[in-house]
Order: C-alpha cells, then structure tokens, then sequence
C-alpha cells in the first residue's frame, strides 16, 4: 500500500519540477533560441576542388556550461573523408555558445562542390 501511495504522489509532480537542462540540442534549435554567440558555418575548402569529394558529417560540440566557451569537438558521423572532418574540425573550434545556455550542439555539415569559374 505503502509503495502504491508513494507512486500516486510522484506520479502527480509536474514533470516542470524535474526538468533538466538538456544535454544537446539541434542546430536549428540552438540558433532559433540565440544560444551562440559565434558560429560560423566552414564552406566547401577551395583548396580541395581539384579532389572532388563530398560528404555529409554530424558534429558535437559540447561547451564549457559557464563561461560558453567551446572544450570539445567530435565526430559522430564522418563525411567520408579525413581532409573534409579536419577542415569541419577547424572551422567548428571558432565556435562560442551563451554562457549558461547550452552544454551540447548538434551539428551537421554538407560539403558540396560548388562550381568554381
């Protein structure tokens, strides 16, 4: 009985009460809140146009929750190719969040070749 009334009363709280920030959130969601303050999205290398690789990658950045500043890039799908993540890797630690705003970015990239004249 005893444990039954235990379940009834913490089943009724609000789940607002137990509400934890998020661990990650998307992209979109991170730039539709305003939650950084720098994020500038890397373009297709034009030192790479003679190479002619593409790919698609996804990308977590998790952030220092105080001060915003960005401790962590990985890899949780590769574009395919080393030359393409490395560059993804370098343009992504420019990146700076909101302090206390966000712990964890999801970001997926698309590298495509744009024609070169």
């Amino acid at each position: 009985m005893r444990l039954c009334l235990i379940f009834l009363i913490f089943g009724t709280i609000p789940s607002w009460c137990l509400a934890v920030p998020p661990e990650s959130v998307t992209l979109d969601d991170a730039l539709r809140k305003d939650l950084l303050l720098a994020a500038p999205m890397p373009d297709y290398p034009y030192q790479m146009r003679h190479h002619h690789v593409e790919g698609n990658g996804l990308f977590e950045l998790k952030f220092d929750y105080d001060s915003g500043h960005l401790h962590e890039v990985h890899v949780i799908q590769s574009t395919g190719s080393p030359m393409l993540d490395g560059y993804a890797i370098g343009a992504l630690k420019l990146w700076k969040a909101k302090p206390h705003a966000v712990h964890t970015v999801m970001v997926p990239l698309n590298f495509r070749m744009s024609r070169f004249r």
